[in-house]
Order: structure tokens, then sequence, then C-alpha cells
């Protein structure tokens, strides 16, 4: 059975009043004797308030989504332990979803979460989103008036308030930094381009290519999903335009290129430089040690939660979105071309 407040009321010989006002911390007029008698009583007993009854009252349940695209990702891994960590400081329950990368997941996944109560939901939306799935998304979201925040995301055309890195300072950096050791035949393999944080760091790519006077080769462009897989195929495709070097958009289909110039006999980085982004966990321990853009994932996912119980305390407020700047980490996958 359930033990009640009328239990520990009755066992600490005090009122039921008392008991509501020191569980829920509104004790002001209670002798402190009395307060930590029937905290004693209520640990004794092991008490759990019913979240359920007190989110009739509060119409609050205290339970925010997370929909992420990729749980397999560490990228992702790392923004849901930071906003899991965050959650549990803050007495919130957190739903994990993961799309996949599948837009459909995404509305139905929102449809959930809504019907479940959460209080507002943290979305990284599938990397290959179609315009009319986030319209359909936010059409569900603000028909319950649901605060949401967007992650690694921003969606055009849309108010929304997010957390991201600067993408496009991160590529700029990764193909500086090839630049610099004196690369010219430059691969990149983008994420999928219909995504923003894609096309940004695709720009700075560009942008350190013109800051540089590096006449730009639609051949050495491959587009990618963000995984191994599509790492290991373009890099073949690259390696048949005797590039030098290959900046990956994320570190995953850097590991795919890593597997493929193993494959063809390619050493990194005397035959090949390569640099990654997201600075996952595993490319410190590659046998070669990836050069790599990093992000603050656990932070991002922290900061993520906090914005968004602010925003379901304080709908009307109006929030500003968080944009960390990118961090180059040079390890040994890079170095000037023919060395």
């Amino acid at each position: 059975m359930r033990v009640t407040i009328k239990d520990i009321a009755k066992k600490a010989g005090v009122s039921v009043s008392s008991v509501s006002l020191v569980l829920n911390n509104k004790n002001h007029r209670i002798p402190p004797d009395t307060c930590k008698r029937i905290w004693d009583v209520a640990n004794e007993l092991q008490y759990m308030p019913n979240q359920m009854a007190a989110s009739l009252v509060t119409q609050k349940t205290k339970t925010v989504g997370l929909i992420i695209p990729d749980v397999t990702n560490m990228f992702f891994a790392e923004i849901a332990k930071g906003a899991e960590a965050e959650c549990q400081r803050l007495g919130y329950n957190l739903i994990l979803c993961n799309t996949n990368d599948n837009p459909s997941s995404d509305v139905e996944y929102v449809n959930m979460l809504v019907s479940r109560g959460v209080d507002g939901i943290i979305f990284a939306m599938a990397v290959n989103a179609e315009d009319n799935k986030a319209k359909d998304c936010f059409e569900i979201l603000s028909q319950y008036e649901k605060p949401v925040i967007l992650l690694d995301r921003v969606v055009p055309h849309h108010d929304s308030v997010y957390v991201i890195t600067d993408n496009e300072v991160g590529g700029y950096l990764a193909t500086k930094h090839l630049l610099e050791l004196g690369h010219r035949k430059i691969g990149c393999i983008t994420g999928p381009l219909g995504a923003q944080s894609s096309k940004q760091r695709y720009y700075g790519y560009l942008k350190a290519l013109i800051e540089y006077n590096v006449a730009f080769n639609t051949g050495y462009i491959k587009e990618g999903d963000y995984h191994t897989k599509s790492g290991f195929a373009l890099a073949k495709e690259l390696f048949e335009e005797d590039i030098t070097a290959i900046f990956s958009c994320n570190d995953l289909m850097a590991y795919g290129i890593y597997q493929q110039a193993r494959l063809c006999g390619r050493k990194i980085p005397e035959d090949l430089s390569v640099v990654g982004y997201d600075d996952l966990q595993f490319s410190e321990l590659m046998e070669v040690p990836l050069t790599t853009v990093h992000q603050p994932a656990y932070k991002m996912g922290q900061d993520a939660l906090n914005l968004i119980i602010q925003a379901i305390y304080s709908p009307k407020k109006n929030y500003s979105s968080i944009t960390f700047q990118p961090e180059l980490i040079v390890r040994k996958s890079t170095a000037k071309p023919g060395t």
C-alpha cells in the first residue's frame, strides 16, 4: 500500500495540513523540530509523493521530452546525458525518443509526448527533415501550447529558441587548419545539405577556400548522411580525385574514411590528412587520434534543459537562443602534405 500523508501525520503526531506544508516546503510557521520529525517519519516510511495527484493541482507533470535523431551517435548520447543530469538536479523526469533520422518519427513522437502530458519538448529534428514535416510538428506543439527548444538544429523562417554550436565557424576552422598545413586539394564530405547545420559547415569550408584563394572544385564535394558507411563509400570517390586531405562534417563519417584509407593502403596522416567534427569520445582513442572540431554536447544538453524549464514556468517571456563557439582539437590525423 502507498504511504500517504495521513500515515505520516498519525505517526508523527501532527495534523495532515502540517505534513502537507512541510513536504511541499511551505513550512514557514512550523517549528524546526516538528519539521525534522515529519521528514524523519516520511523517510522511515519511505514516502513517495503522488506525482499524478500533484499534477492535477499544478497542471505540471514535471516531465520533459527529448527527441534525438540517433542514439548510437555519441554526440547525441552526451546531449542526453547532460539533459538527464539536469533533470535529476531539478526534480524532473525525462522521456527519451530516438527517431533513427526518420522525419515521420519526429511527428509520431511529438504526438506521443503531447499525449503523455509532457510540460515541454527539447527537439533535435531528423537531419533530413522536410519543411512540411517540421511544420506538422510545430502545429501540434502550438495547438497544445507546449514550449519547445530546438537542439543542434535551426529551422529557417521559424521563430524558435535553439541551442547550437556555430557550425559555419567550425567548418571554417577545420578547413583553415588544413590550408595552413599546405593542403590545396581538400575534399569535403558534408552532411545532408537539406539540413541547416550541414549547410553551415559546408559554408565554413567554402569561406576558408575563398580566404586562401583556393579554386573551388565540385569533384571534391560529396554529400554524406552523417553515418560511417557514407564516409567509407564517399572516401573512395574522393581518392579518385587525388585529394590530399578530407574535411568530414562529423566524426562518424571520418571513421568510415579511416576504414577506406586502410583498405586502399593510404596512411593517415602521411598520405591523407583527415579532420572530423563533434569530438566524440572514440576520436581520441583511434590508432591515429583524430583532429576534430569540438562541440560541448553535455553542456548543450544541460542548457537546453534549463531553457525548457524556464519556458515552462514563464511562457510569455522572450528567451535568447544559445550559440556555443566550436574549438579545433588538433591530434595526429593531420600533417603537411607529402610528409
